[in-house]
């Protein structure tokens, strides 16, 4: 019986009392007024509590939440480096709005990104549900993406589906006012799961909540991916891509545009560590989109000896995924070099360590971007054509004059960085601009 119901009851016996002829009805009417009392205080008491956990929940101290998707955390330092550029933009514009960040390893990016906006919490409620399915089973690669798709706005729908994540499910249904897919190459044809985190847009434009996706780089699309994507991305707000493969991959779906690199979107302000005692010659060289590792580390060296840089010179080399990143440093202290090596921690905590006059070689694309808009000169090897090739691409689009190198051809000397050193700043209000449909102008 209810709280009503009970007073209901007790209101009538009291009712009936009155008419009672009985020696004890005085008695008992009391007590059920003394009990008519007890249950009309627990009941405004269940109202303070009801109204103190509505006080308590972020949209309603703060006003509902800007909901990222994005993929810090492994760490991966292109992928670290948006989500913070992010971060610091809505701590200045939006310091008093809620901030829910969905990524697969909120542990570590917590962790990583803490202390950039003061209320905004890591979760993973979107990416466990795409790759906790029978469809993905676990792996990323693994099942359709829109048989993935299916079941995230199933959950998103009904979350006894997923009911662990239902805490997650309502928040995104009662506490959030806009959706921001970030930019990066996390989503794709390769990785379906990550790729069917698209279905959160489609459900929110459902449900009337604005929709924004900057900076994607989506290739390598297969048939069936592409064919998803071209048919999810029209329910967006807005969508811009950092690529024109992917550009050209999703004519006709309406509205996407070409644009910058999200990392832009504050124009590398305080990205940079300092410039003091950094090495003349920087490399950043990945192991783990080659089958021939050591045909890489060779030609790695021949272009070193075609620069005229020995084992005597000043030397860097930068880590920006741990693991992948360290092998060429381990093979070049064998071969008699002294380089000086900066791990990932080091590009997290202290800054990226570019400075003018720097001569580069890099396999990866954000080195790329903030080596040459900080005016190195550089190469880039490409050790990937569909993936590596497409975003390098991106970077000389943007402005980079950097040499391509192929592993086995003769080597390159270093391409110019940047011709206008200022395009960062253009970028910035560039992307601010477009992401006002959710931000406003800032």
């Amino acid at each position: 019986m209810n709280v009503m119901d009970l007073k209901k009851t007790i209101r009538k016996v009291g009712g009936a009392a009155y008419r009672a002829t009985h020696p004890g009805t005085m008695r008992v009417l009391n007590e059920l007024r003394i009990a008519n009392a007890r249950m009309d205080a627990l009941e405004a008491e269940s109202h303070r509590n009801r109204a103190l956990l509505e006080s308590m929940k972020p949209d309603a101290v703060h006003g509902k939440a800007f909901y990222l998707v994005c993929e810090p955390g492994y760490p991966n330092y292109g992928d670290e480096l948006i989500a913070a550029e992010w971060l610091k933009y809505l701590a200045e514009t939006h310091p008093e709005t809620p901030v829910f960040l969905d990524c697969t390893r909120p542990g570590p990016a917590s962790v990583i990104l803490r202390g950039l906006h003061p209320h905004c919490t890591i979760v993973d409620t979107i990416s466990r549900i795409t790759f906790e399915n029978t469809y993905a089973d676990g792996d990323i690669s693994r099942g359709a993406v829109g048989d993935i798709a299916g079941f995230v706005h199933g959950v998103l729908e009904n979350e006894g589906m997923a009911a662990r994540y239902a805490s997650g499910v309502h928040l995104l249904r009662d506490g959030v006012k806009g959706v921001h897919f970030l930019g990066g190459g996390y989503m794709n044809g390769k990785w379906t799961a990550n790729l069917a985190r698209l279905e959160l847009g489609s459900w929110a434009h459902e449900h009337g909540i604005t929709v924004l996706g900057t900076g994607a780089g989506i290739m390598p699309l297969t048939d069936d991916s592409l064919k998803y994507v071209r048919e999810t991305i029209p329910q967006f707000d807005r969508f811009s891509v950092r690529d024109e493969s992917s550009y050209e991959a999703l004519q006709g779906a309406g509205n996407v545009t070409l644009a910058p690199d999200d990392c832009f979107v504050n124009g590398l302000e305080g990205c940079y560590a300092p410039a003091e005692g950094l090495p003349e010659v920087m490399i950043c060289v990945q192991s783990d989109l080659v089958d021939d590792a050591d045909a890489l580390y060779n030609h790695i060296f021949a272009m070193l000896e075609a620069w005229n840089v020995g084992p005597q010179d000043s030397i860097g080399v930068v880590e920006c995924n741990p693991y992948l990143d360290r092998p060429i440093f381990d093979k070049m202290e064998e071969a008699g070099f002294s380089p000086v090596f900066f791990p990932t921690t080091f590009l997290l905590e202290c800054g990226f360590p570019a400075r003018e006059g720097q001569r580069w070689i890099t396999t990866r694309y954000h080195p790329h971007i903030l080596a040459a808009a900080k005016g190195c000169s550089g190469v880039y090897v490409c050790v990937n054509k569909e993936y590596y090739g497409v975003k390098h691409k991106a970077v000389t689009r943007m402005g980079s004059r950097w040499a391509e190198s192929v592993i086995g051809e003769s080597v390159p000397q270093p391409g110019e960085g940047f011709a206008d050193l200022a395009a960062p700043a253009k970028f910035a209000s560039q992307i601010r601009e477009y992401a006002s449909v959710l931000y406003g102008l800032s």
